[in-house]
């Protein structure tokens, strides 16, 4: 039986909504593709833009041991989001012997490549502590700095504490740490193991219902780009975790929002005590969410939190 004959107005809409749809589906991925900026030392950092490009600048510093595509969960971006790989990660050059406060330099340079004047950083648990250096280092740059479910300094966790303590060990023994990762890589690259596998045992309920499969199929994805194709950046983060940070959290003077789930299993609370010595800490607990559930749930408030907040100080 034939169809019948297509109402032209339905038809026009038919392809607005196909428009419509192809526009949602361009902003749910990266502003634009992944690209590489090349420091006055050869090295090249790689990137990731998402978000609304006429939003807010901010710099994300990934999780451990994660990459740039790790900010391509968050939904709903009320910014402009320029995920970077650390030195080692994805596609970003190795950088052998980094310390912490090699990052800031880094990151000077890549906004002045940018054209990028001031920003706001925000670094996701391994990527704290890179947040907290440049907002020590670059306090002309920075407006602000959120440091979500951070990794702490090693000195206030005990060496044998579960969670964050193994990744302390991790740096403490490189050749252990090598190992490991001689193994998990090509587990992880096949697609045998997921992040899942590896953490989920210790997860409470609240981490465990947010790691759905397109959540935990987006995390795998980083983590592939993140040590794919090295895990230098990886075993150099532990490393660079393990030791004294040699930043004087008392110097940072800029407001800094530190943002903890009261149900995370990785970090304890006790060890986050070192950073009370910023003088514009303030610190938001959220009791019922986890390591991961935060960031996946909350990820956009606290995006939203840090710019208007520092917008409207600046207007005060």
């Amino acid at each position: 039986m034939p169809c019948p004959p297509a109402d032209p107005a339905m038809v026009r809409l038919a392809f607005k909504q196909l428009r419509q749809r192809g526009q949602v589906a361009r902003q749910r991925r990266a502003a634009a593709p992944s690209f590489t900026v090349r420091l006055p030392d050869g090295r090249v950092i790689a990137a990731e833009e998402y978000g609304d490009p006429a939003g807010p600048v901010v710099l994300y510093f990934h999780g451990w041991p994660a990459s740039r595509l790790e900010a391509g969960l968050i939904a709903n971006l009320p910014v402009r989001l320029l995920a970077l790989d650390r030195p080692g990660y994805g596609r970003s050059s190795p950088q052998p012997g980094r310390t912490l406060l090699d990052w800031p330099r880094d990151v000077s340079d890549v906004a002045d490549r940018l054209g990028l004047g001031r920003f706001h950083v925000v670094g996701l648990s391994g990527g704290a502590p890179y947040a907290a250096a440049c907002a020590y280092a670059l306090p002309h740059r920075v407006r602000g700095a959120a440091l979500v479910c951070p990794v702490p300094p090693a000195h206030g966790v005990h060496p044998r504490a579960p969670g964050v303590g193994h990744l302390y060990r991790l740096g403490r023994h490189p050749v252990l740490a090598h190992r490991l990762f001689s193994i998990v890589r090509p587990l992880l690259r096949q697609r045998i193991i997921t992040p899942r596998t590896l953490v989920g045992g210790s997860l409470p309920a609240a981490d465990r219902d947010c790691l759905d499969s397109r959540t935990l199929a987006g995390l795998a994805r980083a983590w592939r780009e993140g040590i794919g194709r090295s895990v230098q950046g990886a075993l150099s983060d532990a490393r660079i975790y393990a030791r004294d940070w040699q930043i004087p959290l008392g110097d940072v003077t800029m407001p800094v929002d530190l943002w903890y789930g009261g149900e995370d299993s990785l970090i304890p609370l006790h060890a986050l005590a070192p950073f009370e010595a910023m003088p514009g800490l303030r610190v938001h607990i959220l009791p019922n969410e986890g390591h991961y559930s935060l960031p996946i749930r909350h990820a956009a408030d606290i995006l939203r939190h840090l710019t208007e907040a520092q917008g409207a100080m600046q207007r005060v």
